[in-house]
């Protein structure tokens, strides 16, 4: 095993069975839902793949590991940073969907204080106006999503005061009144309304530009593509498996459910709650959102360079 290892450098790290380590950053999520369905029902496994997964508290640390080859995949989102990376010349890609938003599947969202709603002071978007609303970070898609909720009602990005926050600290800027709503990913809009605090207000379908939109990512590094192409595609083989039994048992169903409960470390009932994301069955993304997005941060001067799709971009590695 020594002497083939030393001789086969490409082959890439192996466990003691043979089985090839695939070293994975995740933010434990509900839009990964097809990828731990994949991991519980031994896809992976069933391809010689054994997952390696570190845990990073945000998909911005997870980039200088994907760039320098310490991570072979990350799951993530779109976003300025991950587009500056890609620009200053950080080495990975996108290839394939995490989820999405659809009719129907509205994952991420407006949630705004129970108090505000129950009185009546806010009973359309336009009742925002001037009101402080926060979501996870700037740069991000959630922010597109606030702009584009309030051209639909037709006010300006900027009439609301955005603040930025931890998405479970934005259910507990509703409990203190320090913010008047958040827009963020389930499970969080489920949590404020269990815990009496909001009240999820607009979903993404009730908005034209936003109601089908790309918000999920699995990124490989340029390491991991160009060194162990095979084990890429076996990959995203046993991933697309998992996707196309996420969408024929259902996001609903108590297989599923258990599953992602227990790797999103989010309580069974509170993922029963949540409004899904869909998953392409094919793990096929939305490239076209992608450049939508760009534009937006480049108008927002959050990026300086306008990447082609190819530089963001391959599709190559999926089944």
């Amino acid at each position: 095993m020594i002497v083939l290892a030393a001789l086969l450098p490409t082959l890439g790290p192996a466990t003691a069975s043979g089985d090839d380590v695939v070293k994975m950053g995740d933010l434990p999520q509900l839009s990964t839902a097809a990828l731990y369905v994949a991991m519980d029902k031994g896809y992976f496994a069933e391809r010689g793949i054994k997952i390696d997964t570190e845990i990073f508290a945000s998909a911005a640390k997870m980039t200088p590991a994907l760039a320098t080859g310490q991570l072979d995949v990350a799951t993530g989102a779109p976003s300025a940073a991950l587009f500056n990376g890609i620009a200053s010349g950080m080495n990975f890609k996108i290839v394939a969907d995490k989820g999405q938003i659809r009719p129907g599947y509205n994952g991420t969202l407006l949630t705004v204080r129970k108090d505000l709603v129950d009185s009546g002071q806010v009973k359309s978007v336009k009742d925002l106006k001037g009101r402080t609303v926060s979501t996870g970070a700037k740069g991000i898609t959630m922010e597109f999503f606030l702009a584009k909720m309030m051209e639909d009602a037709g006010l300006p990005p900027d009439a609301l005061n955005i603040t930025y926050l931890p998405y479970p600290d934005g259910v507990k800027a509703l409990a203190s009144k320090a913010v008047d709503a958040f827009w963020g990913p389930e499970p969080w809009g489920a949590r404020a309304e269990a815990e009496g605090v909001g009240v999820r207000f607009v979903r993404p379908e009730q908005v034209k530009a936003i109601s089908t939109f790309q918000v999920g990512l699995i990124i490989y590094s340029g390491k991991f593509m160009q060194e162990r192409p095979k084990v890429a595609r076996d990959f995203l083989a046993a991933y697309v498996k998992g996707a196309r039994y996420y969408n024929q048992k259902g996001p609903q169903d108590p297989e599923i459910v258990a599953i992602v409960s227990k790797h999103a470390r989010v309580p069974v009932e509170t993922v029963k709650a949540a409004y899904p994301f869909y998953i392409d069955p094919d793990g096929r993304p939305r490239a076209e959102d992608l450049l939508t997005f760009q534009d937006f941060a480049l108008a927002k001067g959050w990026v300086k360079t306008k990447l082609p799709l190819d530089r963001m971009v391959d599709l190559s590695f999926l089944p």
